[in-house]
């Protein structure tokens, strides 16, 4: 027999200690209408960087509409909602919006980059992780966000940012362990093209100050997806100082590079032993890192990418009963104070016609309850009048306070002193039926006596002869069906 399978759940999702499900935000990450294959998996790369608190399996039915979300929401605890469309003009928009009231903030995706273009890309500083770092949730880092300091102030900045940091849950540094710190997405916005920038790196742990050969025989699974798990090869070589140090007169050798691949990362290791090298307070994930010891953290990105514009900001939900509500801002539409004050009015007075119709439909509906509910009252009324001047009726419908069984038992009663009458008229009847008979016999007493053939009157023949010819014929034989 086969080994047992061991279960490793990895994929079991909860809050994280300390927390509780409802202060932990949960997230809808859609897609709504046609859109083409590349944002469907923009879809997907989106819900694996909102993990853990979103619903990574969610299917949509091609006709479904966001008031269905919406009216599913509520019962799953969900507080965000992130819609991607297509438009007719071929842009691509997200859609974030607050459950339960709003607001609504739609952006424009410019451009934007999968996790699996990010991998095939070949960059140095793009590669995966050991694993597991999906368990928890990113770290949030805002870039940039604050009112410039020249110029207009921009309100929208502070409700990007809000909304943005309510997606996530808060962190306690003090409640948090080391460990699950895992990933860090980045949000950047830039003054001057009024673009968000949105990166998505996971956090590598790696020696400092060591070359790359060296930390290719440390660690050989860590580096880059199409170079990692490969054994270095040592066929040019006479010793493996040849390979690590790479000495002058071996193939591919450089001088003054001192073991390194090149310059840059002669510049980039210098740089990690001097600012990116730390001292590990806890353990961390990975071979080798133990608390005290001096290691380099590293950002791996693992994507999505993403470039976004804020086109427009309502006070509502989009697809809701109750409506979008009030636009706070657009990026290409711009009204005056005046305008804007119309516009305000109108909506006040559209808002209080339907609040008026509203009641109106109500009180009509109380009042045609009110009249079904007197008509019955009269009804029953007149049911129990009938009962009590004639018996004969049951009330079946149940509307009179007759009692039905009473009513039956009576019915019952009349029905059987009927039939005693029945059967006296019948008694009656037989009893002159009898007298009739002995009164024929009395007459008949010369039945017997001759009577000649001439006697018969012509009458008596006809019915002889028509009872003679009216004899019905014999039925014709039948043939079996088949061969002759």
């Amino acid at each position: 027999m086969g080994q047992r399978r061991r279960k490793n759940r990895t994929h079991l999702k909860g809050p994280a200690k300390g927390e509780t499900e409802e202060n932990v935000p949960k997230s809808f990450v859609i897609k709504s209408g046609q859109v083409t294959k590349s944002i469907s998996q923009l879809v997907r790369d989106t819900r694996q960087l909102m993990e853990p608190n979103t619903a990574s399996r969610l299917r949509e039915r091609p006709h479904a509409r966001l008031r269905d979300y919406l009216t599913m929401a509520p019962s799953l605890h969900v507080t965000h909602l992130l819609a991607f469309t297509l438009t007719d003009a071929a842009n691509v928009h997200l859609r974030v919006a607050r459950l339960p009231q709003g607001p609504t903030l739609t952006f424009r995706v410019q451009r934007y980059s999968l996790m699996k273009d990010l991998v095939n890309a070949s960059l140095r500083n793009i590669g995966k992780t050991p694993g597991g770092e999906f368990r928890n949730p990113p770290l949030l880092v805002l870039n940039n966000f604050q009112q410039p300091a020249e110029g207009p102030q921009l309100p929208q900045l502070r409700l990007m940012s809000t909304m943005f940091q309510g997606l996530f849950p808060a962190i306690s540094v003090e409640k948090s362990a080391l460990p699950t710190f895992r990933r860090v997405l980045l949000l950047s916005y830039n003054h001057t093209t009024h673009l968000i920038s949105l990166r998505h790196y996971s956090i590598s742990v790696r020696p400092h100050g060591v070359s790359r050969r060296v930390r290719r025989l440390l660690n050989p699974s860590t580096g880059s997806v199409k170079t990692s798990r490969k054994t270095p090869n040592l066929a040019t070589t006479d010793d493996i100082a040849d390979y690590l140090l790479r000495r002058p007169g071996t193939p591919g050798s450089e001088v003054g590079t001192a073991g390194y691949d090149s310059m840059s990362e002669t510049d980039a290791s210098e740089a990690e032993s001097d600012t990116n090298a730390v001292e590990l307070p806890e353990d961390y994930v990975g071979r080798g890192n133990k608390k005290g010891e001096r290691k380099a953290v590293r950002l791996v990105e693992t994507g999505p990418r993403m470039e976004l514009k804020l086109i427009k900001v309502v006070e509502g939900l989009v697809g809701s009963k109750k409506g979008e509500g009030e636009t706070v801002f657009h990026e290409f539409v711009h009204k005056s104070k005046a305008e804007s004050t119309a516009l305000n009015k109108s909506h006040q007075e559209r808002k209080r016609a339907k609040d008026a119709r509203r009641a109106e439909q109500a009180a009509n509906v109380a009042r045609k309850k009110a009249e079904k509910a007197s008509k019955k009252g009269e009804k029953g009324e007149d049911d129990e009048g009938g009962e009590e001047e004639d018996d004969d009726d049951i009330d079946v419908d149940g509307l009179s306070d007759v009692d039905p069984e009473e009513a039956l038992e009576r019915r019952r009663t009349r029905l059987s002193q009927a039939d005693d009458g029945d059967a006296d008229e019948e008694e009656f009847q037989y009893e002159d039926a009898a007298g009739l008979q002995d009164g024929e016999r009395e007459d008949d007493g010369d039945w017997d006596e001759d009577v000649d053939a001439g006697d018969v009157s012509s009458g008596e023949e006809q019915s002889g002869e028509s009872s003679e010819d009216d004899e019905p014929a014999p039925p014709p034989k039948r043939r079996n069906a088949g061969k002759r």
